[in-house]
């Protein structure tokens, strides 16, 4: 699993720093067995900030994920996008 921590880091007094929200990216299994690892499937849960960082906002999923050509930040952007692109345009 992936998991992405959104922290606002405060200037004035690391006491204020706080959690805005947590991606999480997980390996289903079913398309990098399928591939020989080459490709990679993945359910994506995004939460908000506290008290609310255990329940989920947002779930989405990102299919055929070539991880040959692509990297980290490549599957961080198309979960990101399948969960709030929507709201973006």
């Amino acid at each position: 699993m992936i998991r992405v921590t959104v922290e606002l880091v405060s200037a004035v007094h690391p006491d204020r720093s706080r959690v805005l929200g947590i991606a999480e990216i997980g390996n289903d299994g079913v398309t990098s067995t399928a591939t020989d690892g080459k490709r990679g499937s993945y359910t994506v849960r995004l939460s908000k900030w506290a008290p609310k960082l255990g329940e989920t906002w947002k779930r989405g999923r990102v299919v055929d994920f070539d991880r040959v050509k692509r990297g980290a930040w490549d599957l961080l952007f198309l979960a990101l996008r399948a969960c709030v692109g929507e709201r973006n345009k």
